[in-house]
């Protein structure tokens, strides 16, 4: 439980009627300074109000996702941004081990495959392309041997997406495509993940906004080997040597204010402190 995410077990204990989750009573108690971050991040997201109860209906329907919260804040705010259609492809992909294949033998025509994927705003909009992709070539077992593809990961994510595409119509999500324009989808992606926003820093790595914590691009990255963007959010840390970003894409700062506000407000250290402090009771 101590290494687990607890922003999905406390959205679950609150779903339950658990209102005091901190006095829960688990068999192995995660750090109270964890649970404490698990309810700021979901009050963040929309899930929970200034008392700690359930929003209604957003809180109440992200605790029915089979995915992390800010999948879920995503996934439902997608209709909003006008783009539900690339959003439901790309938090499908996004649960997918590895859909880049890279034999060892064969690493540089893998590598030029990839390319032709590839765009500047980031992992999230390459996966999208080799979906829609994937689709236009009639799911080919050919077409994705030609350019190192995994096959079996890109069906699974045929079946994840049809799957979440049938709770967010049970939400009445208004489904939606966007044509030519990533800005709408990035803004869609901040809007789940903006707790995963970072900052580049002088010293050539990244920090994270709230923790100052520095995080390297992971090498798989499509950016890894681009002029670095400013500022990225990314789905997930990888540890290894260091802590890596993966799936990461590019940013506006202003994007955080503005679909955020509860985590990156402004205030005095009393005020801030008098909110947090309601929320935790």
């Amino acid at each position: 439980m101590q290494r687990s995410n607890l922003a999905t077990v406390v959205l679950q204990l609150k779903s339950l009627g658990i209102d005091n989750v901190l006095r829960f009573n688990f068999l192995s108690p995660p750090p109270a300074k964890s649970m404490v971050r698990a309810l700021d991040l979901l009050y963040a997201l929309g899930a929970l109000d200034d008392d700690g109860n359930l929003t209604n209906p957003l809180g109440l329907q992200m605790s029915e996702f089979p995915l992390h919260p800010m999948f879920a804040k995503m996934l439902l705010v997608s209709g909003d941004f006008g783009c539900s259609e690339e959003i439901l492809t790309i938090a499908a992909m996004l649960q997918l081990d590895n859909v880049f294949l890279a034999p060892s033998d064969k690493k540089k025509a893998a590598d030029r495959a990839k390319i032709k994927f590839s765009v500047y705003e980031g992992d999230h909009m390459t996966m999208l392309n080799v979906y829609n992709a994937f689709l236009q070539h009639k799911k080919s077992t050919r077409f994705c041997h030609d350019n190192y593809l995994n096959y079996r990961a890109l069906l699974r994510a045929v079946d994840i997406r049809e799957q979440l595409r049938r709770t967010l119509r049970r939400f009445k999500v208004k489904m939606k495509a966007i044509d030519d324009d990533a800005e709408p989808i990035q803004r869609c992606i901040v809007a789940g993940f903006f707790a995963n926003a970072a900052r580049l820093h002088p010293s050539g790595n990244y920090r994270t906004i709230r923790d100052d914590h520095p995080l390297e691009i992971h090498p798989t990255s499509v950016l890894y080997a681009e002029k670095a963007p400013r500022w990225v959010v990314f789905h997930e840390v990888v540890q290894t040597s260091k802590d890596f970003m993966r799936d990461v894409t590019e940013i506006e700062p202003e994007w955080l204010y503005e679909l955020a506000p509860h985590y990156y407000e402004y205030g005095t250290v009393n005020e801030l402190a008098a909110k947090r402090a309601k929320l935790f009771e």
